[in-house]
């Protein structure tokens, strides 16, 4: 797992083109996101590819956040708030980001709604109940992220993850990916390794 933390001060294209290159290498690419942003958003450009990179994408919020900042970390596979935490969605007049739009799309209708009609902050409970973010951490824990874990299981579920499949096409892919994960021999060693009562080697 590799930590990285977003400076406000830098500037923000060149920083988020810098974070997608640090995706080529699989596992997890930790960002943490402390208070700041209110600069002008990114364009999708600059986002597309970070949406789509080999390492799973992790956002750590810590305070109040604005775009661009905020485009980055809602744009990221995984997003991890702290108690005190809210996101700015529109900090400027007019709608908000090109990156926050997707981000409230792929979270679904209600968050959609929200994002569009209402200009208030989103607080971290509430983010996580629309499912923009993927859960509240205390300030003092640790994120909860697997490890060890198997490059087969973390490319599986970083795909099933990004995958908008519904019905019979989401079906197949998951069964697909359950396929796969059998193929490469992860299920037999997880259980022979929990009866040894040993770690597992992937």
């Amino acid at each position: 797992m590799r930590q990285i933390g977003w400076s406000h001060e830098d500037e923000a294209g060149a920083q988020v083109a810098a974070l997608t290159s640090e995706t080529r290498e699989l596992g997890y690419l930790v960002v943490a996101f402390q208070e700041g942003g209110g600069g002008d958003p990114l364009p999708w450009s600059s986002l597309e590819k970070w949406t789509r990179s080999r390492a799973v994408t992790v956002a750590e919020v810590a305070g109040e956040l604005a775009s661009p900042a905020l485009d980055v970390a809602l744009c990221s596979d995984l997003i991890y708030l702290r108690p005190q935490a809210s996101l700015r969605l529109a900090a400027t007049a007019g709608p908000p980001s090109d990156g926050v739009i997707w981000a409230l799309g792929r979270a679904g209708r209600a968050a959609l709604a929200r994002g569009l009609l209402e200009e208030d902050d989103l607080s971290a409970v509430e983010a996580v109940k629309l499912g923009v973010a993927t859960g509240v951490v205390l300030a003092d824990e640790p994120l909860p992220l697997p490890n060890p874990i198997s490059v087969a299981s973390l490319t599986t579920a970083r795909d099933l993850m990004r995958a908008s499949a519904r019905g019979s096409a989401g079906l197949a892919l998951e069964l697909a990916s359950f396929r796969l994960l059998f193929a490469a021999g992860d299920p037999e060693e997880g259980a022979r390794a929990f009866l040894e009562k040993r770690d597992p080697e992937f």
